[in-house]
């Protein structure tokens, strides 16, 4: 299980790069939105990874840490700046 979370960690890592690329990013979190943005999509498909290992076994984990992996880049920015404009939280 240790070769596969960071197989799910590089998936991640790839996809946050891929989420800065196409400028998911908000400009809000200013210069080091990147790495923030790379964290989220770590996480996110660690996550993803471990959650379809204990659901659907380890041959499906890698597809699904995948698709949480591009659904939480995609959309957790999002709500982080929504939430912080509707709050007003420095």
């Amino acid at each position: 299980m240790l070769v596969l979370s960071i197989i799910w960690v590089v998936i991640g890592l790839l996809v946050g790069a891929l989420g800065c690329g196409a400028r998911l990013r908000p400009m809000l979190w200013g210069r080091r939105g990147w790495l923030v943005m790379l964290c989220i999509g770590m996480m996110a498909a660690l996550l993803g990874g471990w959650l379809g290992a204990w659901l659907f076994g380890s041959q499906f984990a890698t597809a699904a840490a995948l698709w949480v992996g591009v659904v939480g880049v995609s959309l957790l920015p999002r709500l982080f700046t929504r939430r912080k404009m509707m709050h007003g939280c420095p």
